[in-house]
């Protein structure tokens, strides 16, 4: 037998299962790169914290939590990446009196089209008096207050082209009791 000097052009067996996998790999690369966020003008819809023109600064919406206070809430920007929020509330009912104010910054850690990441510090400040009964004179009443204040890290949402939800889980301390526990804050915000 003699040996020829041309290789053997025939493919072997590593030869013909290249192609077989390089087949799903361009179409799990073609997949993820459809299922890759876009930026809003790809998308077609105006859910972007970043866009140009139009700021998305100030907010209207509720608010609930031990630092951030519970109710109507109101939160404007003091810097590009510091936002300052009030919310509170007064409920009346019967002889169930309560008020509620609370202030909180939040610093942006990072923004990106639809999702902000901070860190927020805060206070607030929860009134309550309610009857227990009568007396000669008139309702005997008892009242509570309580100093909350406290800090941690959040998540805020861009879900429409202007309404957001934010939710933040922080170390709150109740000066009340002394004591210091992690508690959740959530909240749906409307931007103008």
């Amino acid at each position: 037998m003699s040996k020829s000097p041309i290789p053997c052009l025939s493919p072997g067996p590593r030869a013909g299962a290249r192609p077989a996998l390089l087949i799903p790999l361009l179409l799990l690369l073609a997949v993820l790169a459809a299922l890759a966020p876009r930026p809003a003008a790809a998308r077609g819809d105006a859910r972007d914290w970043n866009r140009g023109g139009d700021t998305l600064a100030g907010a209207v919406g509720l608010h609930i939590g031990k630092i951030g206070g519970t109710g109507l809430a109101f939160r404007l920007p003091v810097e590009w990446f510091l936002y300052a929020q009030v919310a509170g509330g007064i409920w009346h009912s019967g002889d169930d009196q309560r008020h509620n104010l609370g202030l909180q910054l939040q610093y942006l850690l990072r923004q990106d089209s639809r999702l902000r990441l901070f860190t927020a510090i805060g206070t607030a400040f929860y009134y309550r008096r309610e009857q227990i009964g009568s007396g000669p004179g008139g309702g005997v009443h008892s009242a509570d207050t309580d100093w909350n204040y406290g800090a941690g890290v959040g998540i805020e949402v861009l879900q429409g082209p202007r309404w957001a939800w934010l939710l933040e889980f922080d170390f709150v301390h109740e000066e009340r009791t002394g004591d210091t526990t992690v508690s959740p804050q959530a909240g749906v915000s409307y931007y103008w």
